[in-house]
């Protein structure tokens, strides 16, 4: 059973969306004016058909937006902790409605009885999509939703002649996260490029330098093209060095410096008494920088 379904009871889910902030909120030459989210090329959060504790059986519903019909479209399933950028599974086909509903895309889309991993669209004109991820196996239904992003909008890494940037122009940061014992917070990066992508995902106390404990707070990733990587219990046994508690830890992802390709990243955390969960999207609120839609 792959992890992104471990929590008791509840989803242990680490879906992506390394989400940053839109264009027209950039500096640096970047363009202004309102962001049109849609994409010829869409990286849809994740899909899964997995068990899960207690019972529970996750599957994976998908709903595509398009503002012209017919649209040819192709839809690639990527396996988490693939060995290569090949996707398991392509899907030619054609969107006849301005939207398009896919329940249950694993099984019904892909003939994937069971996996985990991501979905990347590519069609004739833009898209948009959501992803919803969710146990039905009676009593009603819970899960997390989440909206698949371009490709470009995407973490790259800092140039091997940094100029005047910094580390924080080049980095994700995950802001918000309640802390072990009562809580259990998992991180997910994404490969959103054809190449293989190397980097770190790190914990750091409030003020950004490195925090107490014995726990790891360096977590190195290497992610094959368009596949994932899930890093669970990220804030186990490790503490702030500040009165304010263990709530203003955060975490940092980046890539090595000047390696190639694109992450996504975010964060899910669940409530180890009520099995509850939220997501908490991976952001370059510091800079900004490093985001694909660069010239």
């Amino acid at each position: 059973m792959h992890s992104l379904a471990r929590p008791a009871g509840r989803i242990s889910l680490l879906l992506l969306l390394g989400m940053v902030l839109p264009a027209a909120a950039q500096t640096g030459g970047m363009q202004n004016g309102p962001f049109d989210g849609m994409s010829s090329e869409i990286v849809v959060p994740a899909a899964v058909r997995v068990d899960g504790k207690n019972g529970a059986f996750f599957q994976t519903d998908l709903w595509i937006r398009c503002r012209t019909v017919p649209v040819a479209a192709t839809l690639y399933f990527y396996p988490a902790d693939a060995a290569s950028a090949s996707p398991a599974v392509t899907v030619p086909v054609t969107l006849t409605q301005p939207v398009v509903y896919l329940p249950d895309v694993l099984s019904t889309t892909f003939g994937v009885p069971k996996s985990a991993g991501n979905i990347r669209i590519v069609a004739g004109a833009p898209v948009s999509a959501v992803v919803r991820v969710y146990n039905n196996g009676g009593g009603g239904a819970f899960g997390l939703s989440f909206m698949g992003m371009p490709s470009t909008m995407s973490l790259q890494s800092m140039p091997m002649m940094g100029g005047s940037f910094g580390m924080d122009d080049f980095a994700m940061y995950m802001l918000g996260l309640l802390p072990e014992p009562g809580n259990r917070v998992n991180v997910s990066v994404v490969n959103t490029s054809s190449g293989t992508v190397t980097g770190f995902v790190e914990v750091l106390d409030s003020d950004g330098s490195a925090p107490s404990g014995t726990g790891v707070t360096s977590l190195p990733f290497q992610i094959a093209g368009y596949s994932s990587h899930q890093f669970n219990g990220v804030l186990a046994n490790i503490h702030s060095r500040f009165g304010s508690g263990d709530t203003g830890l955060q975490v940092r992802v980046r890539l090595n410096q000047g390696s190639a390709g694109m992450v996504m990243a975010y964060a899910v955390v669940n409530d180890n008494t009520t099995n509850d969960g939220y997501v908490v999207m991976g952001t370059m609120m510091n800079g900004g920088r490093g985001m694909g839609m660069m010239p």
